[in-house]
């Protein structure tokens, strides 16, 4: 069975480097095994195109293993394998810098048990079995940041922690409140339950719904649940800060896509007025975090903590095309999941490298740099683009999609939102760029610059991702064929 294949490599692959000690064999297999299981995932997408679903039932219900994969999990995994396979690549020549050499293993092991909890948490079907994954992936994320070694690290992994297991507690009584009602664990066994009707049931689904929404705000740093994320991203390794934006706060979105749509189904969110209510909630905070997180990270004075500022927004962005309700939102917060996640690692490579090369985190000490690094900086520059969302990059592809998801709802203030989001995403991410090549500064460095660039070899995976930026940005109809059919899929 293909799915639970590609997590048993990642785990085989996580436990081999726990147990060998040398940081080549480790670097090594990693990318070996994230390129294996990226080529299962395409053909896990090929597999399932035309609704076709691969499914793997262990045991009795409801407590049995219950895998259910379809076009869209499969997409899914395609994404989790494929930027961690660019993320590792790149750190090959990075993480020797924050990691002390004896503990390189681990933290490549750590890496494939954490895309391995990720591709479980969107591939199982039965929510104790997901719950399971969450848990893990939750507590070998923290264990990439509390890995670096320092204080602020273990600071922060803490806090990770503790509010992880306030979001896997809401999440355990939401899914406790369901089962309770059903006596189903599986999301397809409570969705055939509940089809007819809510019936007397609905304040108590309303409540669990609740619970998970929460849980999951806690999870993927929706904001104000947020607290965790900057410390978080800001302090962790920046292969580590790529992996938790880009990945792990997309899996949990994910999942919570998945309650709605596949165990409660549009037909009951569309009629039940109590659901209809808490979307409008979930509408209203998405379009709060593009404002706050944006107007955070305008504050920020280091490069990784406005990066780490910049996904509270962009994650409400995902919450508020869940929160329209329609279907077109649904398809812009899951193509914004694809562009945020490609946009956002490569920008967290670029300032691991900046950070580097040059021994600076603060912004206002970046006075051309564009001279120094211009290949570094003029990938940022895509990166930075595509953010404030400008044509050619996947991020307008991203913004237009959302534009075109308010104007189906009529929930036309959302576009007052949306524009301001992208105003306040150029203010803090153009003066970078600004700085790097213009001012006072700037023209003393161009006089006699020093060069600090990376060698190309290294700056590779970062430059691929790069071009994903903008390749997917002219020609996305792939991407945006498979997201269409994975949600007339769970569309019902």
């Amino acid at each position: 069975m293909l799915p639970f294949a590609i997590i048993v490599a990642l785990i085989i692959a996580a436990i081999v480097m726990f147990l060998v000690r040398s940081p080549v064999f480790a670097k090594t297999l990693t990318l070996i095994t994230l390129g294996a299981c990226f080529a299962a995932s395409v053909v896990l997408v090929v597999i399932t195109t035309g609704g076709n679903t691969v499914s793997l039932v262990l045991g009795a219900p409801p407590w049995n293993f219950s895998l259910s994969v379809g076009i869209l999990e499969a997409f899914m995994s395609c994404l989790f394998t494929g930027i961690a396979f660019f993320i590792m690549w790149a750190s090959v020549t990075m993480i020797d810098h924050d990691v002390e050499i004896k503990r390189v293993p681990l933290y490549y092991a750590l890496i494939c048990a954490l895309v391995a909890m990720l591709c479980g948490v969107v591939f199982f079907d039965n929510l104790f079995n997901v719950f399971i994954f969450i848990d893990v992936s939750s507590f070998a994320a923290a264990c990439i940041v509390i890995i670096k070694g320092q204080k602020e690290n273990l600071r922060a992994g803490i806090k990770y922690i503790v509010l992880s297991i306030l979001g896997s507690g809401f999440i355990l009584m939401g899914i406790v409140v369901l089962f309770s009602l059903t006596g189903e664990l599986s999301l397809a066994a409570i969705h055939a339950v509940f089809h007819g009707g809510l019936g007397d049931n609905a304040t108590a689904v309303l409540n669990a719904i609740i619970f998970i929404t929460i849980g999951v705000g806690f999870k993927s740093a929706l904001f104000p649940m947020h607290i965790w994320l900057p410390d978080a991203h800001g302090t962790a390794p920046s292969p580590s800060s790529a992996i938790l934006s880009a990945l792990v706060l997309k899996a949990y979105a994910v999942f919570y896509i998945k309650i709605m749509y596949v165990a409660i189904g549009y037909d009951i969110l569309n009629t039940d007025a109590g659901l209809q209510w808490l979307l409008t909630i979930v509408l209203i905070v998405g379009s709060v975090a593009m404002l706050a997180g944006s107007i955070m990270a305008i504050l920020q004075k280091d490069i990784k903590r406005m990066i780490a500022y910049s996904s509270v927004a962009q994650i409400g962005y995902i919450f508020l095309g869940i929160g329209l309700g329609n279907e077109l939102g649904l398809f812009a917060a899951i193509f914004h999941i694809f562009a945020h996640a490609v946009t956002k690692a490569m920008l967290f490579l670029v300032a691991g490298s900046i950070i580097e090369q040059t021994h600076n985190r603060e912004l206002d000490n970046m006075g051309g740099l564009g001279y120094q690094m211009p290949i570094t900086v003029a990938m940022f520059t895509v990166g930075a683009l595509s953010m404030v969302g400008i044509p050619m990059f996947i991020g307008f592809n991203s913004k237009w999609n959302f534009a075109m998801a308010i104007m189906d709802s009529s929930e036309y203030w959302v576009m007052v939102a949306l524009a301001l989001s992208a105003l306040l995403n150029a203010i803090y991410y153009l003066p970078v760029i600004i700085r790097s090549f213009f001012g006072t500064e700037a023209r003393k460095i161009a006089e006699n610059p020093e060069n600090l660039e990376r060698p190309i070899s290294a700056l590779m995976p970062i430059m691929i991702l790069t071009l994903m930026v903008m390749f997917f940005a002219v020609w996305s109809a792939p991407v945006s064929s498979v997201i269409t059919n994975g949600i007339a899929a769970i569309w019902q």
